[in-house]
């Protein structure tokens, strides 16, 4: 995975996560609590993922 493609994917979770966030406060999904610590969850989990395989493919470049 190159950086900028990491960079990219990151952004594009954060406001996935966002959005979610936003959306299901306002649309009364799940409870408030619920779904700010579901969105936190799924970015943390997504994150660190997507760091995990970033520094894999980094780490074997070197």
């Amino acid at each position: 995975m190159s950086d900028r493609t990491f960079e990219w994917s990151v952004i594009a979770l954060t406001m996935a996560a966002l959005i979610w966030m936003v959306l299901g406060v306002m649309l009364h999904i799940l409870g408030t609590p619920w779904v700010i610590i579901t969105g936190l969850i799924v970015w943390l989990v997504g994150s660190g993922a997507l760091l995990y395989y970033w520094g894999k493919d980094y780490m074997s470049r070197m």
